[in-house]
């Protein structure tokens, strides 16, 4: 099931936090990004692309993932929690079925993004 979550992020006063809802996904990194060896970290913080409904433009958001053990240690494809960091992004559409393109640092690729919950 999907996580709730408190943050500050995004610009909001001290002491003013909201309730984030995080989900479950699972990420194919390219193979730009297997070679080298995947990330040996527990949070990431990169742009992401939604597939526009009907192929229109795509939507850009920063996308947070959370992993309880780092993909170096997963392999690939590796499950995180994911979410997006500003109110305004469509969280409405990370459901399950879901796919985001994330930006792989360092590759020039993108990872896909399965919404699992």
């Amino acid at each position: 099931p999907s996580q709730l979550m408190r943050s500050s992020l995004g610009g909001v006063e001290p002491g003013d936090e909201r309730v984030i809802e995080s989900h479950k996904a699972e990420i194919s990194w390219s193979s730009a990004q297997v070679d080298p060896g995947l990330p040996n970290l527990t949070e990431t913080i990169d742009p992401a692309w939604l597939e526009a409904p009907g192929g229109g433009p795509a939507d850009g958001w920063s996308l947070v993932c959370t992993f309880d053990v780092p993909p170096s240690v997963q392999g690939n494809p590796s499950i995180a929690h994911v979410h997006f960091v500003v109110d305004q992004a469509p969280h409405d559409r990370l459901r399950p079925g879901a796919v985001v393109y994330l930006f792989e640092r360092g590759t020039a690729r993108y990872a896909k993004v399965s919404i699992l919950d």
